[in-house]
């Protein structure tokens, strides 16, 4: 099994023989601001730390990282992006079951696959508007499987309230709930680290989607005491790079404003780019909160033709036909700057009226 992202605007411009500022990224899911203030500053003063080796087990980062969120330090591990996590829980587990919450991301399942954990599909249905039926998963849950809810859910942009989704996990203490909040800091949604840590929950907190920062490479994983022992005893030394380690620690202790500013910005702007494609022809919006939407094709065109039509105008934005539960008449579009916004509202305007 094969990951497939979004994202890839390094070999898209390659391959148009043109240069990546020319094209304008859609397909991935990340701040529409770009990197947090003041953090391209930090690095480069603190660029001769790389001529050391750094902490082994990002003990000042976690420590920081647990000092913010109220935890305990040894309830926090910090790794090469929550990616490192994801691959590394179904190989810790001696469970032979997991249930993914579908449509989602791929490399849960991708994750599940290589530790020889098998993975059954719970999904969630545009008549329900890829809302989460409690009731209905609560019916698959037999105790000690591994449960993936991303939330809010990537490509669907769906939103579980925190609270409600807390209980459930409280429910069902048999299972074992690995929970992703990379997209939650652009919600107004409380995280599940506000609240008191269930026994049986991972929290995945990722560093690469709010501060824009996917190439650095940092993400964490939390839980109790007890449950990251695995880990931590595992953990293999200098998983974090010397500047994964100085810019989480300094967009934990000076970023707030940044995020806050990206929040409010994509609240004030979300409404005005769903209603700008609801007047599309043929598109249906999929209710969401995330930074992202997805969109349903009801025509003749599909989201492989769009795709291809939008790059040719060197916009980019992601065919969802590769997650599980979708097919081709679904496409996924990341909000950007208002100019952004606009370029890509007008090319699908010019596209989806030249298929009437």
């Amino acid at each position: 099994m094969k990951s497939i992202h979004g994202g890839n605007i390094v070999s898209v411009a390659r391959t148009l023989g043109c240069n990546t500022a020319d094209l304008l990224d859609l397909s991935s899911n990340l701040t529409p601001f770009g990197m947090a203030p003041g953090l391209k500053e930090m690095l480069i003063s603190n660029l001769e730390q790389i001529s050391f080796l750094p902490e082994a087990g990002s003990e000042t980062l976690c420590r920081v990282f647990a000092e913010k969120y109220g935890l305990q330090p040894d309830e926090v591990l910090a790794g090469n992006g929550t990616t490192e996590f994801i691959f590394a829980l179904p190989t810790a587990f001696h469970t032979k079951k997991a249930l993914l919450v579908n449509p989602t991301y791929s490399d849960y399942q991708v994750a599940c696959s290589w530790a020889g954990v098998d993975s059954e599909d719970f999904f969630l249905t545009r008549e329900e508007g890829f809302q989460l039926n409690f009731e209905r998963l609560a019916t698959r849950l037999t105790g000690g499987e591994l449960v993936f809810i991303c939330n809010p859910n990537n490509p669907t942009s769906v939103l579980i309230p925190t609270a409600r989704l807390h209980d459930f996990i409280r429910q069902q203490p048999k299972s074992i709930f690995i929970v992703d909040e990379s997209y939650l800091p652009f919600t107004s949604e409380p995280s599940l680290l506000d609240l008191d840590l269930p026994e049986n929950l991972f929290l995945l907190c990722s560093s690469s989607k709010i501060y824009g920062i996917p190439g650095l490479r940092l993400g964490f994983l939390v839980a109790r005491k007890k449950n990251l022992a695995r880990f931590s005893d595992r953990n293999k030394p200098w998983g974090v790079n010397s500047m994964a380690q100085i810019g989480g620690e300094f967009l934990l202790q000076n970023a707030d404003p940044y995020v806050h500013e990206v929040r409010s910005y994509i609240a004030e702007q979300r409404p005005k780019v769903i209603q700008a494609l609801m007047q599309l022809p043929q598109v249906e919006v999929i209710e969401g909160a995330a930074n992202f939407i997805l969109c349903y094709l009801g025509g003749r065109m599909r989201a492989p033709e769009l795709a291809e039509k939008m790059l040719q105008k060197r916009i980019m934005i992601r065919n969802c036909d590769s997650f599980t539960g979708l097919d081709d008449r679904y496409f996924r579009i990341s909000l950007k700057d208002e100019a952004g916004n606009r370029r890509c509202l007008e090319a699908l305007k010019q596209i989806m009226g030249d298929n009437l």
